[in-house]
């Protein structure tokens, strides 16, 4: 199948069965993407949601167009957005239309809580993702004490703990982590750390 094809499908499916936003489409992905057709390796992966994560725009776009464009330039970062947003598109048009109807509809609502707790579960499966691929730098199945990365970890709860005990701007901390990240792993080496 066309490449092209391909990528707006793939996305398409992700962005009809994303329920939660971004980070509840970061399983569908990985399992998509990384593990079912290898566009991409997991440490690819986990760069693109990090620079998704710090650059402006709807996470779920910036990732179809990182995805897209290392696939197949311009024409596939077009094809995985197209696909990505288009589900969303149709959907909001739809209950747009019919507000009315669906805003008190005791079975709608049912519907939306019972999607509750999955959303949260996507959510936790993708931190739980991330912290592993970032802190053991390997995959559920090879978890050592021999592999783990401590400046990673020691960065991951700095970054926790500035975050929650001083209510600090996400900007700010991304910022922050952003120059953390330079020290730990620029400057430090360069001293034999």
């Amino acid at each position: 199948m066309n490449i092209l094809l391909s990528l707006f499908l793939v996305y398409f499916k992700i962005g009809l069965f994303t329920i939660g936003g971004g980070y509840a489409m970061i399983p569908l992905i990985q399992q998509d993407i990384v593990n079912t057709y290898h566009w991409i390796t997991m440490d690819e992966f986990v760069d693109f949601i990090a620079i998704a994560e710090s650059t402006p725009g709807p996470f779920a776009v910036n990732t179809a167009t990182f995805v897209g464009m290392k696939l197949a330039g311009i024409p596939g970062a077009l094809a995985a957005v197209g696909g990505c947003i288009l589900p969303s598109f149709i959907i909001i048009l739809i209950i747009a239309r019919w507000m009315k109807n669906f805003a008190d509809n005791k079975f709608v609502k049912a519907g939306l809580y019972g999607m509750m707790p999955i959303v949260v579960a996507l959510i936790l499966s993708a931190v739980f993702i991330l912290f592993l691929n970032n802190v053991f730098r390997t995959d559920v199945t090879n978890l050592t004490f021999n592999n783990i990365d401590y400046k990673a970890l020691f960065a991951c709860i700095i970054s926790a703990f500035i975050y929650y005990k001083f209510k600090i701007n996400p900007i700010l901390l991304i910022i922050i982590s952003a120059g953390l990240g330079l020290v730990l792993y620029g400057i430090l080496p360069m001293f034999g750390f």
